[in-house]
């Protein structure tokens, strides 16, 4: 294991984890005079602006976003706060214009004059900026705590629900196994080998509430599922865990099972292979703590049910796996976490064991690099099928992209 893991962390060297110093505009752009006048014209292009590519961290009225708020660190500028009225015209247009961390650059993306429009726009939030306004967001984003900032961490989901308008979009990408050997460079690390993907689709229907739909290639599973909310962690205590219970029911379309007219179930009655046979069922009560600012925590009951089980006389298959799997989240920069999975369960030759590197995350998008030892992606098909066992037989790299709009 000691192999791969220096092929996981050489891969991760590649990336600037260097800490992230106070962000202060230099000199000669502080006394820069903002061109445009604050006419209705110019507040209404600078506000479709902000809505635009702004809102989603900041919050419609500049006070910030409280996913944003709960799930950055450093948090989105309050856009309305004091520190940030008092920086001059030049200052404001500079930060848009180069941007920093998980904030983009907007210089060859906005025109000089939409970047004046969006400056004049910000002066205009600070102005309309009420103080019942300031008093909802203070309440929003004083108490709740996120254990973790997406729904899913590398298989294993998490208590996150994203509070906001719009959906998610995730795919999980895993590629063929390798190993130490001859073979490696030939495979291009298993890139060039069988691999398997899934893409889902998350949509949230309130802050404690969610659904979403996904297919797999492997198994060619289609699955539907939801995830309620049923406590929240706050930082007063009262809640000092967050709980989430979560479904699936996912329905493989593969090709029928060949059998014989005399096939029978163990029980003696004759076979017949039925809709219903298809259905495979994940059961999820989820327990997750945010220990501080750079480490989280989370343990699961699972069950998992598939309709269908193969004979098999020793060890006999059983119908179900009941694991616990056990997530662990550590920052280590502003934008990126190191993530680790282990799923102990009780099928007798799977125990799945994971590994991932954050190197981009904010409030919108995640990527992360795998490694895993497993191949399968879905609870249902996860639990069903052996895991490799290192350095027998190699391991696995992949991806998990997740981006919401």
């Amino acid at each position: 294991m000691k192999q791969a893991l220096l092929i996981f962390f050489i891969i991760l060297g590649f990336f600037n984890l260097n800490a992230q110093k106070p962000w202060q505009a230099p000199d000669e752009v502080r006394q820069l005079q903002n061109p445009l006048s604050e006419t209705a014209e110019v507040i209404n292009k600078g506000q479709k602006v902000f809505q635009s590519l702004c809102a989603s961290c900041h919050g419609d009225k500049g006070t910030g976003n409280p996913v944003m708020l709960k799930t950055l660190n450093p948090p989105p500028a309050d856009l309305t706060s004091t520190a940030v009225q008092q920086q001059t015209d030049g200052e404001i247009f500079w930060k848009i214009t180069e941007g920093r961390g998980v904030m983009a650059s907007y210089k060859n993306m906005l025109s000089e004059e939409d970047r004046w429009a969006v400056v004049k726009y910000i002066r205009q939030l600070g102005k309309t900026q009420t103080a019942s306004d300031k008093k909802n967001k203070a309440v929003t984003s004083s108490n709740e705590v996120e254990s973790f900032a997406f729904s899913q961490l590398i298989n294993a989901k998490t208590t996150f629900i994203r509070q906001t308008k719009g959906f998610g979009f995730g795919i999980q990408h895993r590629f063929g196994a390798t190993k130490f050997d001859e073979n490696m460079i030939k495979n291009f690390l298993g890139l060039d080998l069988a691999s398997n993907i899934r893409f889902n689709f998350e949509i949230p229907v309130s802050k404690r509430l969610m659904f979403e739909i996904g297919r797999t290639r492997y198994g060619k599973f289609y699955d539907i599922g939801g995830k309620y909310l049923i406590f929240i962690q706050t930082k007063d205590e009262k809640y000092p865990v967050s709980v989430a219970f979560y479904e699936n029911i996912a329905v493989t379309t593969e090709n029928a099972p060949q059998y014989s007219a005399q096939a029978t179930f163990d029980d003696g009655r004759k076979f017949e292979y039925k809709f219903y046979h298809r259905l495979y069922y994940d059961t999820q009560l989820i327990i997750s703590r945010k220990f501080s600012e750079k480490l989280s925590a989370q343990i699961t009951a699972e069950l998992v049910w598939r309709n269908l089980t193969p004979y098999v006389t020793h060890p006999k298959e059983e119908a179900y796996v009941i694991a616990v799997p056990v997530s662990l989240r550590y920052k280590t920069g502003f934008t990126s976490a190191i993530d680790l999975e282990v799923m102990p369960n009780t099928h007798h030759r799977t125990m799945p064991i994971s590994l991932a590197y954050e190197i981009a995350s904010s409030g919108n998008h995640v990527f992360q690099i795998t490694l895993t030892n497993s191949d399968r992606i879905l609870s249902q098909n996860l639990f069903f099928n052996p895991t490799l066992h290192y350095p027998k037989d190699g391991f696995m790299l992949g991806f998990n992209l997740v981006r919401y709009f």
